[in-house]
């Protein structure tokens, strides 16, 4: 994605400063925002971005330009963007922002706030195109939903979530406005925020801001779905929203009480937030409502988690070794299965499972664990409650 510098049409050089700042404030918001876009320079002036590149012409997709003018009224302003294809300078996206100039804070978030939609959905119909010249061809919007979900039923690995996920993107290219499609590609995004064992801190956040952007748009052709509803909280949860993951979640559950992945997700969430005494219960009642092995796995790490954090050693270290009865390869129920066994003396049991864990994920960033248990809660509660075992994780070799 290319930027180029928002021209100033509005007859005033004074007015240049603003339209200065508005293109600073749009190209730090699409940093933040867009997170699987790579973004260049398309100006003279280097000022503009000193981080960025110039563009590579071959790789280039799309270009994002505007300009400021005068409004339809005294004292106000227009902004135009558009976004055009690089390749043919077709427009594919246009919109105007009429304001006033002590308006410009809230213009600018909103402007950014579209473009980054609008970029996520062109990457969304880029990769469900991929996927699709990837898949068999022949096969059809229900064949492909179906091969996802087989996908989903083996363990909680990388390589069934991105079968998984291939699939989904599959039938998100036979129907763009499909919502199981839509919210099987948010879920399989999750799995990569919440594994971030499994690739590069960059390509989770990119899994993260996709994710987020296909759960909002399944939402809005289906606000009644409870997984949909679900699968934001998770995505919220993971990025430390904590606030907004419960109250995800707690919709979720208003739509569908029995939902069992909602119970166990909401209060593992309340744990992260400091009240991991509700973790437990709601870990019953969701291994209750929901027989699948590859989901107990889950509540099973969630339950000793929770374990973990009320100081109950000896339990934690059998629910974490349930979950991995049920996903050998889960890293999160590694993690702290060792934390664990090292605080209740058992180190040797602990250093086998680390070495274990170094083998299985030898490309995992070092800091993958303080960056997304340490640093998503500032809950002093849950702070205390996590560091100890940190430091635990980190004399093993396991984290840095």
């Amino acid at each position: 994605m290319a930027v180029t510098p928002l021209r100033n049409l509005t007859g005033d050089p004074e007015q240049q400063s603003l339209v200065d700042g508005l293109t600073d404030h749009l190209l730090t918001d699409l940093f933040r925002r867009c997170r699987s876009v790579l973004f260049a320079w398309l100006s003279a002036e280097r000022r503009w971005a000193a981080n960025l590149g110039p563009p590579n012409p071959p790789e280039l997709k799309y270009v994002v330009f505007g300009s400021v003018q005068q409004g339809s009224s005294h004292g106000m302003l227009k902004a135009n963007l558009r976004i055009s294809d690089a390749a043919t300078a077709d427009y594919l996206w246009a919109s105007r922002y009429e304001f006033r100039p002590e308006d410009l804070a809230s213009i600018q978030a909103e402007m950014a706030r579209q473009v980054s939609r609008v970029l996520h959905i062109l990457v969304l119909h880029e990769v469900s195109r991929r996927a699709s010249i990837i898949a068999d061809a022949a096969l059809g919007l229900r064949e492909c939903l179906a091969r996802a979900g087989a996908a989903l039923k083996g363990e909680m690995c990388a390589e069934l979530s991105v079968e998984a996920q291939l699939w989904f993107l599959a039938a998100l290219a036979r129907d763009p406005r499909n919502v199981e499609a839509l919210v099987g590609v948010a879920g399989t995004c999750q799995h990569l925020v919440g594994n971030p064992w499994w690739g590069d801190p960059r390509s989770a956040a990119a899994a993260s801001d996709l994710g987020r952007e296909a759960i909002t748009i399944a939402l809005e052709h289906e606000p009644g779905d409870a997984h949909a509803k679900c699968v934001q909280g998770m995505l919220y949860s993971a990025a430390g929203q904590l606030e907004e993951a419960a109250s995800a979640f707690r919709q979720a559950l208003a739509i569908d009480e029995g939902l069992a992945v909602a119970h166990a997700w909401g209060r593992y969430n309340a744990a992260l937030l400091g009240r991991a005494w509700e973790t437990p219960p709601a870990v019953e009642r969701a291994l209750h409502l929901d027989r699948t092995d590859r989901r107990h796995g889950i509540f099973f790490f969630f339950g000793g988690f929770a374990a973990l954090m009320l100081g109950r050693m000896h339990e934690a270290v059998l629910l974490l070794q349930k979950s991995l009865e049920r996903n050998p390869t889960y890293g999160a129920a590694q993690l702290f299965l060792m934390a664990a066994l090292s605080l209740t003396g058992r180190y040797s049991e602990a250093t086998l499972i680390a070495e274990s864990f170094r083998q299985q994920y030898l490309e995992s960033p070092a800091d993958a664990f303080e960056l997304f248990w340490l640093s998503r809660s500032a809950c002093p509660t849950y702070r205390a409650q996590v560091y100890p075992l940190f430091e635990k994780i980190r004399a093993l070799g396991a984290a840095s």
